[in-house]
């Protein structure tokens, strides 16, 4: 028989309970903060603090370095190293363009380093400036800044058509060089303005970033505002120049040593690569003919059965070049020894 329940009668305590913590519950998922009395005042949940991000960007960085490296060491150990980490392109201006955007090649258009099928200038050209990620780190209320190296091709003192040499957008400082590789006598454009260093020891690239690098993170800082910092070295991409303090650091460390080729190779060669005079400061190989040694010449050897697809066709001299077998200690290596450009 149906009998209507009571109005009156009282819920058993389980189901009290379980109908207590459903609505505790769903307040916790949906923000809603209840009041002591009862009374159901909404209230927004405190934004995720912001955290401050330092990207440090090596050139050409070789992994049998870093036990050398005590500072590395130590952030390896309180960091983590990805084992098995796959980049799309390790050509140096196409994978930076990787980076910058987190486009495949294909997308950024940035195949080399060099036009029409690479460089900064196509970089610029396809949009790559405003897909950076600096913009909207900017939006995002992050004072963001750049030191050292951006992109194959880039020249400071280019005004870009504007009363003042360029700086992208997104980036609220910016101090950064074209041919920064011999580390010494060189231009930065900081913040518009074309600021030149010479040879002195305190006009060492390396150090010149850093301690601009630590001047904008004590500023940052203090301002309680995120920040987002990028130094991206030239170091210690060829032609190996250490800091005075560091030239002789190492004397017992050597060079692999390398098997002499029998191989008949071709020099290859490529005007405005970007590298400067210290492409070819490294003593070539004593049987390199002169012609594939000037100065503004950027150098590859490769096989003669056909040029490199990177760079334009070989000249019609020949050579084979003879390695010496026998260890290198590091600082002579950083001088004399030969490295073919990638």
């Amino acid at each position: 028989m149906y009998r209507p329940r009571r109005l009156g009668t009282a819920r058993p305590p389980l189901v009290i309970a379980l109908l207590l913590a459903l609505t505790l519950g769903l307040a916790g998922c949906l923000g809603i903060g209840l009041s002591p009395f009862g009374g159901d005042r909404p209230s927004v949940a405190p934004p995720p603090k912001k955290p401050n991000i330092v990207f440090v960007l090596t050139d050409d960085l070789s992994w049998d370095l870093v036990p050398h490296m005590r500072r590395v060491q130590d952030m390896r150990a309180k960091g983590t190293t990805f084992g098995k980490f796959i980049v799309a392109d390790s050509l140096c201006c196409t994978s930076r363009a990787t980076i910058f955007t987190g486009r495949y090649p294909h997308n950024t258009g940035v195949r080399t380093n060099f036009p029409p099928d690479g460089g900064y200038g196509v970089f610029k050209a396809r949009g790559g400036e405003q897909a950076s990620y600096t913009p909207a780190l900017r939006n995002a209320g992050y004072r963001t800044a750049l030191m050292g190296k951006y992109l194959n091709g880039y020249l400071p003192a280019d005004t870009q058509g504007g009363p003042r040499p360029y700086v992208p957008p997104g980036w609220d400082e910016w101090a950064v060089a074209g041919n920064g590789y011999p580390e010494y006598n060189y231009n930065l454009n900081e913040n518009g303005k074309l600021v030149h260093y010479g040879n002195r020891p305190q006009d060492y690239l390396t150090d010149v970033l850093a301690n601009k690098s630590v001047d904008f993170i004590n500023r940052a800082a203090a301002d309680r505002k995120p920040f987002f910092l990028q130094v991206a070295t030239f170091a210690p991409h060829g032609p190996f120049v250490p800091a005075p303090r560091h030239s002789q650091a190492f004397p017992q460390v050597t060079a692999p040593g390398r098997r002499r080729s029998t191989r008949r190779t071709t020099p290859t060669s490529r005007p405005g690569c970007g590298r400067g005079p210290g492409c070819a400061s490294p003593a070539s190989p004593a049987s390199t003919p002169a012609s594939a040694t000037g100065s503004a010449w950027c150098r590859r050897w490769t096989s003669s059965s056909g040029a490199s697809s990177r760079r334009s066709p070989p000249p019609a001299t020949t050579a084979t070049p003879t390695w010496s077998s026998a260890p290198t200690t590091a600082s002579t290596w950083a001088s004399t020894g030969w490295r073919a450009a990638r």
